[in-house]
């Protein structure tokens, strides 16, 4: 078996290694290992195999790594919030008084009824527009507009 040989089975394994692993880094060894294959394919000795690894392993380290992470792993501020976290900051109407104290409320999100109460411990009166600050378990606490 060929140098050349052997460092195509350690590209191919550190390609199937990213795939399991997150991160991008082993993909960068990968490349590096393809580059020093093609330099054992053209002669080259051990040492300078190992050098074209080192430099294509870094080069793709600066170059490679950072535009695949911003192209494939998206940010948390761009990801679509769900579930109860979607609707916090939402804007909704009253449908059931929600007294001073804590006693709860209703108020209608997207179809949904949910139990609410006021975050300063105001009464709310049924029809008025109220901004949802946060949400805990099933109840919604929300402040007058």
């Amino acid at each position: 078996m060929t140098d050349s040989q052997i460092w195509l089975i350690v590209a191919i394994a550190f390609l199937i290694l990213e795939i399991i692993t997150p991160g991008f880094v082993l993909a960068n060894f990968a490349v590096g290992a393809i580059g020093a294959a093609v330099s054992a394919f053209l002669g080259g000795t051990v040492v300078v195999q190992l050098i074209v690894f080192a430099i294509m392993c870094f080069i793709s380290f600066v170059t490679i790594r950072p535009i695949l992470k911003k192209t494939l792993i998206k940010d948390d501020k761009t990801a679509f919030l769900t579930g109860a976290a979607a609707i916090v900051g939402r804007t909704t109407i009253v449908t059931e008084r929600i007294p001073s104290n804590l006693i709860s409320g209703r108020v209608q999100i997207d179809g949904d009824s949910w139990q609410a109460i006021s975050a300063d411990s105001s009464s709310i009166e049924v029809g008025e527009h109220v901004r949802v600050v946060r949400v805990d378990s099933t109840i919604v606490v929300v402040e007058r507009l």
